[in-house]
């Protein structure tokens, strides 16, 4: 686990020195799926305030859907990507890029932390409309380091890198829509 952290480090500096830091084999893949467990408390914290407001009867069904949808897009994505990676050529390079973009999710947790604590205190000094332009700015620094893992753990065009990190945040969202109607 050191060697990630010091991995994660230098990703978060955009340097590519990072990637050295992770196992980025098949065991390697697999275990960076313990990444979910470590982005699991932040997700939970969130999905705390999002039942603000709900009925009583309604919350088991709501935690269910959005655990469901939690486990969904820690699968979908990888396995798209096997696809993308095999058609783009770049298959060698997707354990590597697999391994970095799971591990990088406890980084991007942390990112939106701030985010979450603030809409906990009752009286906030947080507007919607800043709430807004936090999300958005937390959207954009997420989908930068996107868009540096791909393009350089994957060695792909920049413009590749970009149409991933536009699918990742639209598969987000499609799951997210779907898990909505449970």
């Amino acid at each position: 686990m050191m060697l990630c952290l010091q991995g994660l480090k230098q990703l978060t500096h955009f340097d590519e020195r990072g990637f050295l830091f992770f196992d980025a084999s098949r065991r390697g893949f697999w275990r960076s799926f313990t990444a979910a467990l470590w982005c699991l408390p932040i997700w939970g914290l969130a999905q705390f305030i999002q039942t603000k407001g709900l009925d009583l009867e309604v919350i088991p069904h709501f935690l269910l859907a959005k655990s469901l949808g939690y486990v969904i897009s820690w699968l979908v994505y990888p396995l798209l990507i096997v696809r993308v990676a095999d058609m783009f050529g770049v298959w060698p390079n997707y354990y590597r890029y697999m391994v970095a973009y799971n591990w990088f999710r406890i980084v991007l947790q942390f990112i939106w932390l701030p985010l979450l604590l603030l809409e906990l205190v009752p009286g906030a000094l947080l507007s919607p409309g800043m709430a807004v332009v936090f999300s958005l700015l937390g959207q954009a620094v997420e989908m930068s380091y996107d868009w540096f893992i791909a393009r350089h753990a994957l060695k792909v065009e920049a413009s590749t890198a970009a149409a991933l990190t536009v699918i990742d945040l639209l598969l987000g969202l499609l799951i997210d829509q779907m898990i909505g109607l449970f």
